[in-house]
Formats: structure tokens, C-alpha cells, sequence
């Protein structure tokens, strides 16, 4: 408890600094990134456990290597349209990767290079120990990098990215729309809103028909990252699977509170002020705002559908159906993931999946069946 209470007193002189640097006020955006980036402080950059049952929250890949083998079935169609390799963005625990490296070698199938891109040295080191258990002809495919490779051919995969974006927080209250920032008052962190003063978030709100109160999240950082990514694609395609809603839906009357979410140890809470660097900070991905930012930079979206419908429509039924329902251990784990990953009461309708191409004149069999593009 004491050495918690330590940690927390560092944290807080942390932000005091960060404060004194912008006139003793933070925007939110500035202050989820520190909280979950900085090198020493942040959330993502401790050796803790983030990911699965001893973490703070269960991601598609840690539920079963069903998820892993499906990606990896359309991955391969892509592949064998583009060649070159897999780069994967913030691998986590490393359990996507090497689930979809063992499912492309049973396939036979000719992959140059899985790259992945992960700026905590902490999770670094777990993806290279789950890495090292592969045989070594699988296992000499994969490499670290520091920064995005240029004139990138293959695919690029974000798996649970776009949600750790930092956001702008905007409170419409009796005085119109202003911004919401973080300040220190007797030791603590607050709330402290302010006029807007970016016109990229006046022109986010412009036209929203709501009413007050109503608090809400505008990722500007999407653009930044998109544009990124499109600079890095030479050819080929960009897979994002995230949590989120179209902009109709995100910013619906009736979600007054947005969709800013706090997680540890399995529970879930609205207040990213406590327990800083110690649980995850996230708000749910506007798609039509990615959608655009892909368009801006010349990427096609070419497929917009439910995770349910992107596995169902890349073979994980299949995959399913393979399994012998006599052989109770194997069956009935693979039987309970099924139902969490496709129920649209758990994760198969909130969880979606859009592709940014590049290059690529054929469909993605992923987005075959009940395309959604048209809700963006």
C-alpha cells in the first residue's frame, strides 16, 4: 500500500511538470498520453501484465487461437495478391502473432517477413518469449522494428489500436461546448473545462444535434496515425479490429456520457484520475472518422463488417466444425470462445473490422457478406 501510494505521489509530480509546461492546464488528450505512454510512469511501458486472466482485460487473440488462425486464412489471400510480409502494430502479448505465423506454415504458405512495431519494451520482451516457443523456421520470419518500414508491401494489422489513441474530451454545458482538461487542486487531479480553442474539434462538433449536458470524444490522433500508415503502404492492406460505432451511432443523443472507459483487473470504471499508469484508458473508435482519414490519404476502404461477420465470412465455423465434438477438452473451450467472439451480446457486433487498401483490385473474402460501408 505504501509503496502504491509512493508510485501515485510520483505520478502526480510527473503531471505537475506536464502542467507547468501548459500554463497549469492539461487537455485530456495530452494527459491519456502521458498516462499511458510516458517511459516511465505509463500504463502500457510498466512490466505488468496487461492482457488475459491475470491482466486487467481479455483481447479477441487471448480468448482462443481460433481468432489468430482465422485473421491468418485472410491474411494469406492477401499475401498471395501482394506478397511480403505482416506487420503487426502494439502485438500485446504476442499470442496474434504467433497464432497467425503457426496457422500460415500448416498452410504451407510463403510469408517474407512478421514484423512487429511495439513501443513497450515490457510487452517487447513477452511477444519475444512467446515468439522463441515457435520452431525455428517459423520463428526466423520475425523481427522488431522501431519505426514504420518504408515502401511496405503485405499487410498491416491493428489489433485493439485505434482505441488507445488519446482523445479530446468536449463538454456541452449551459455555456455552449468547451473542452475538458485536467488541473491540480489540494494535491489531486481535476476536471477543469475551457473554451475550445482548436478549430479541428469545433469543426468534429459542427452540426451535432444534442443537448446538454453531454460529454463526448473527438480522436484527432486517428488522421495522425492513418497518415502514418498510408506514407509506410506501398501496396497492400490495412486490417484494424477495434471496438466503436459509426459517427451517427457514436455521437447518438442518448450517449450523453461518451464512451471514455477505464479497465483493471477485469473491472470496468468512468475515472481515468485515479490509479494513474495502473489501468488501461480507452474510448471506442469512431469508424466513419477513419474511414475518412483513410480516404484523405488515398486509401480505399474496401470492407466495413461486424468481427462476427469477418470471421464467419473467413472460415471460423470451418474451423470449428474441424474439431471433434467426442473430444470434450478440446471442443467445449473452443465451443465457449466461439460464443463470446461471434454473440453479438459479447463481442461479435460491438467489435468491427475495416480494411484501408492499397493497390488491391480484388475483394477481400473477409468483407464478402454483409458489408457495412455504406453506414459510414
Amino acid at each position: 500500500m505504501t509503496e502504491d501510494l509512493s508510485d501515485q505521489a510520483a505520478i502526480l509530480v510527473m503531471f505537475k511538470a506536464h502542467l507547468a509546461e501548459n500554463n497549469n492546464w492539461l487537455d485530456f488528450a495530452s494527459f491519456m498520453h502521458h498516462a499511458l505512454f510516458d517511459p516511465k510512469y505509463g500504463y502500457y511501458m510498466r512490466d505488468t501484465y496487461k492482457f488475459g486472466s491475470r491482466g486487467d482485460f481479455i483481447t479477441a487473440p487471448e480468448i482462443s487461437d481460433l481468432f489468430g488462425r482465422t485473421v491468418a486464412k485472410q491474411c494469406a489471400q492477401i499475401i498471395q495478391m501482394t506478397g511480403g510480409s505482416i506487420l503487426e502494430l502494439g502485438g500485446g502479448s504476442g499470442v496474434l502473432g504467433s497464432d497467425i505465423l503457426l496457422e500460415l506454415d500448416r498452410m504451407d504458405h510463403t510469408l517474407d517477413e512478421y514484423l512487429f512495431f511495439e513501443p513497450s519494451a515490457a510487452l517487447t520482451g513477452r511477444q519475444k518469449d512467446r515468439i522463441a516457443r515457435l520452431a525455428p523456421n517459423i520463428r526466423s520470419r520475425v523481427r522488431w522494428v522501431s519505426e514504420l518500414p518504408k515502401n511496405f508491401t503485405g499487410i498491416i494489422l491493428a489489433n485493439e489500436v485505434f482505441d488507445a489513441l488519446p482523445v479530446h474530451l468536449l463538454s456541452l454545458n449551459v455555456n455552449g461546448w468547451q473542452e475538458r482538461g485536467v488541473v491540480v487542486d489540494n494535491e489531486s487531479l481535476v476536471w477543469q473545462d475551457r473554451p475550445i480553442e482548436d478549430e479541428r474539434l469545433y469543426h468534429a462538433i459542427d452540426g451535432l444535434d444534442v443537448n446538454f449536458p453531454y460529454v463526448t470524444e473527438v480522436c484527432l490522433a486517428v488522421n495522425s496515425l492513418v497518415n502514418e500508415l498510408s506514407q509506410s503502404l506501398d501496396v497492400g492492406a490495412i486490417l484494424a479490429f477495434d471496438y466503436g460505432y459509426e459517427h451517427s451511432s457514436y455521437y447518438h443523443p442518448n450517449r450523453r456520457d461518451g464512451t471514455l472507459s477505464c479497465h483493471y483487473q477485469h473491472k470496468v470504471d468512468s475515472d481515468p484520475l485515479e490509479r494513474l499508469g495502473h489501468k488501461d484508458i480507452t474510448a471506442h473508435v469512431d469508424f466513419s472518422r477513419l474511414a475518412h482519414a483513410a480516404h484523405d490519404v488515398g486509401l480505399e476502404v474496401s470492407g466495413y463488417v461486424s468481427q462476427a461477420d469477418f470471421l464467419v465470412n473467413c472460415g471460423f465455423t470451418d474451423l470449428l466444425a474441424a474439431i471433434d465434438p467426442e473430444q470434450m477438452d478440446a471442443y467445449l473451450p473452443a465451443a465457449s470462445a466461439a460464443q463470446k467472439l461471434l454473440s453479438p451480446t459479447v463481442m461479435g457486433e460491438m467489435f468491427k473490422v475495416i480494411s484501408l487498401t492499397r493497390g488491391i483490385n480484388e475483394p477481400l473474402f473477409g468483407f464478402s457478406h454483409r458489408d457495412r460501408r455504406h453506414m459510414l
